[in-house]
């Protein structure tokens, strides 16, 4: 730098143009945006673009944010207990974090539209609005995580000056969902239903993200609307292959187009990998089994005759793997499974210190078993089940490029189909969009009930086809069942394989009945279990980071924080 200051100090000296010099250096202040002085064609546009997009890769610990958040709620857990124990404080890490990677989104968004506009002339028309509409669209995705998980939020929509940092204050929650709307309805108008590249948005994509964001907000007749265009303009239809969702090599053709949005991670960039199936993986495998499946998931999961696990008679306690809709193994693996991770094939025990593994010829041998004793597998750290989504994987867990999907066409017909329902508007629409996705798994064919009972399927529904997706933590507020399903003993499976634990409770209460919760009482002392967890009201909801309430007194905190 001090190099870079004489070379310029000599040579204005040398041309004896000292005014000229202090002119050029007060051209472009360093108090305000410079933006204007970039996006004067296509290319430098389109590279604002793609930071723009890039930043909507939430990483912690070269993991998706997304795919943390389910293992914060009842259905999963983390090595370390974090958000789900609800033993938090407004310093907390992860508060601080989504707060500051979704306003690095919405900062790179601003900033490309405020700047694009110097450069319109110079890109053709078409082009300038699909991306000025991809853009709005990304900022809209940003804006949802924030309203849902802090409430009021600073609603910025322009490149700030240094200033103006020390002077935002939150726009209501009802403020935000409007402008949230608007900027979708107005990239919708534009883009069309197929991205221009794979992972970026398209129509589709802003009219999911309406339909998820008015779900959330008891919106039922925008998200039905919104979501239901999809259904009928967009062509998307489901992959025959639950599995081959959620493995690099399955994600490729995009089999139904059903994988609509999601983070890509390219062979081409030796820097693009992800953590996320390491981090779930066997310790038998190779991987560092630090997130693990809760007893409850798996009790979610219907009997192969459709009925829910305490109504079946296909299930049977004993062999809870057999009989069940055929997600479990897909999203759970049990004891007893064989399957593949980090080109490891074996089959998964942690109640014997040695398990069986499969040779490259195809013969097997029996092998010491760390997930029996290794300290932080899943008897010691989590409850003897392991996470299968993302995991099923040929590829090296340190090296790993499965992409993760942050939408995907499943979630827009159960929202179609829940918005209905709680509208009381049960038609055959309602039942197709739920059979499609029942289909797929080889459940039975559902029929119309009350209102009552087409909550109770949906909610079902829901829960298994989209468990680990980072959709959990939203729902349980969503339903208002929060403050029911996180105080508790997180549960597992079976201590000793020889004492079987009865049947999983649902009808506890009427609420753990609709909203299909196990609950463990007869069973708690012969089932594995971690920490017992906590609920406040005050958890609803994520607190300001106190860095950011530091840095600007204006923003006030949520309540009881």
């Amino acid at each position: 730098m001090k190099k870079k200051i004489i070379y310029i100090a000599a040579l204005c000296v040398s041309l004896n143009l000292f005014t000229g010099c202090n002119d050029y250096l007060a051209e472009a202040p360093l108090d305000a945006p410079a933006t204007g002085q970039f996006f004067n064609n296509q290319t430098e546009m389109n590279g604002a673009l793609n930071a723009v997009y890039k930043s909507v890769y939430w990483n912690t610990g070269t993991t998706p944010y997304q795919s943390m958040f389910d293992n914060w709620t009842d259905i999963a857990l983390l090595r370390a207990p974090e958000l789900g124990e609800g033993n938090i404080d407004v310093f907390n890490a992860h508060a601080r974090s989504i707060w500051q990677l979704a306003y690095t989104t919405i900062q790179r968004a601003n900033t490309m539209l405020d700047g694009m506009e110097v450069g319109k002339a110079n890109v053709p028309e078409a082009t300038y609005n699909r991306m000025q509409a991809e853009a709005k669209a990304v900022r809209a995705y940003a804006y949802f995580y924030l309203v849902n998980m802090y409430g009021d939020v600073p609603l910025i929509t322009k490149p700030l000056n240094p200033n103006e940092f020390y002077t935002q204050t939150r726009s209501s929650k009802a403020e935000v969902i409007q402008f949230i709307y608007s900027e979708l309805d107005a990239a919708a108008s534009v883009l069309s239903w197929t991205p221009a590249d794979r992972g970026r948005m398209s129509k589709a994509v802003a009219l999911g993200l309406k339909a998820r964001t008015a779900y959330y907000n008891k919106e039922y007749a925008i998200a039905a609307e919104a979501a239901k265009q999809v259904i009928d303009g967009a062509g998307l239809g489901l992959n025959p292959k639950f599995q081959d969702l959620f493995t690099k090599v399955g994600q490729g053709p995009n089999a139904g187009k059903e994988i609509m949005f999601e983070i890509l991670y390219s062979d081409a960039d030796a820097n693009a990998i992800t953590y996320l199936p390491l981090g779930s993986i066997s310790r038998s495998a190779g991987g560092q089994s630090g997130r693990f499946p809760q007893q409850r998931l798996v009790d979610m999961f219907e009997g192969k005759d459709g009925k829910r696990i305490d109504e079946s008679a296909v299930y049977d306690p004993a062999n809870p793997r057999l009989n069940r809709d055929s997600r479990l193994k897909y999203t759970v693996v049990l004891p007893g499974d064989t399957v593949s991770m980090n080109n490891t094939t074996f089959v998964y025990d942690i109640y014997k210190n040695t398990t069986s593994f499969r040779n490259a010829d195809g013969s097997w041998v029996t092998k010491a078993n760390a997930d029996y004793d290794n300290a932080y597998g899943p008897s010691k750290s989590g409850v003897g089940l392991l996470h299968a989504k993302y995991t099923f994987t040929a590829e090296n867990a340190f090296t790993a490029r499965v992409n993760f999907i942050l939408m995907r066409y499943p979630e827009i017909l159960l929202t179609y189909a829940e918005s209905k329902i709680e509208m009381n508007q049960i038609d055959a629409t309602v039942l197709e969009a739920i059979n499609q996705v029942r289909a797929r798994a080889g459940q039975p064919v559902a029929v119309a009930g009350d209102q009552n009972e087409m909550r109770q399927l949906v909610r079902r529904e829901r829960s298994v086809e989209l468990a680990m997706e980072g959709f959990r933590w939203f729902d349980i507020r969503h339903w208002n069942i929060a403050s029911t399903v996180m105080p508790q003993r997180v549960m597992g499976i079976a201590k000793d394989p020889a004492v079987v634990p009865v049947k999983a409770n649902f009808t506890k209460s009427a609420v753990h009945d609709l909203n299909n919760i196990p609950t463990y009482d007869e069973s708690e002392n012969v089932r594995m279990t971690r920490e017992l967890r906590y609920w406040y009201p005050k958890l609803n909801l994520l607190p300001v980071p106190q860095t950011e309430r530091d840095i600007n007194p204006k923003l006030t905190q949520n309540p009881e924080w």
